[in-house]
């Protein structure tokens, strides 16, 4: 389905905060929640920079205005841009309920190349969720599995939760990449919760 899951909102909405990022890049914004989150705070006084998605079904972008929410909206695979953006950079890039849609090596391969050319990757994966084509739309089927430790050679940090409509179990995941300046803006998770970002039953160990 193009939506997803609450549980991270408010917690994601917190990090962007904190980086303040010049630049975004929103891999399968489906509806385009998080182009709404960015939207709420440059509202609230929030500068962020330039905010792009890539949508692979074109009738999203009609249906869902993603020209509306983004300030650039480029229809395609995202699994390609590996092979036609060599030189592409980004402060923040999001991809929300978006990696079991791949195949697991093209996922890895695009969490390779983000890697290089990011500061941060912040992802939301659900773990053992079953799901189909909707509504016509085949690139909605899960059709890999992500569990923590795919991860670990990125040194990521995060943690899970539960959705509640569903049940399924649902990861929060955060990668510095190489951009990232450890001196001045490197931020894990796991570091979060004394500052009050992650608070209550989401607060990570």
């Amino acid at each position: 389905m193009p939506v997803s899951a609450p549980v991270f909102d408010q917690h994601i909405a917190a990090l962007i905060q904190r980086m303040a990022p010049d630049s975004v890049l929103d891999i399968g914004p489906g509806a385009g929640k998080y182009g709404r989150i960015v939207g709420q705070l440059r509202a609230a006084g929030l500068a962020v920079g330039s905010l792009t998605a890539v949508e692979i079904d074109p009738s999203y972008i009609e249906q869902f205005r993603l020209a509306e929410l983004y300030d650039f909206v480029q229809q395609g695979d995202a699994c390609l841009l590996p092979d036609v953006s060599p030189d592409a950079f980004w402060d923040l890039v999001i991809l929300g309920d978006v990696l079991e849609h791949f195949r697991k090596s093209r996922g890895v391969d695009l969490i390779d190349y983000l890697y290089y050319r990011t500061k941060y990757i912040v992802l939301v994966v659900p773990i053992d969720y079953p799901q189909g084509a909707w509504q016509g739309h085949a690139a909605e089927a899960h059709i890999s599995t992500w569990y923590p430790a795919d991860f670990a050679r990125y040194k990521a940090s995060g943690f899970s939760s539960v959705a509640p409509s569903t049940g399924n179990e649902i990861q929060l995941v955060l990668i510095n990449g190489l951009r990232a300046d450890p001196a001045a803006d490197f931020i894990f998770a796991r570091d979060l919760a004394a500052s009050g970002v992650f608070a209550g039953p989401f607060a990570p160990a």
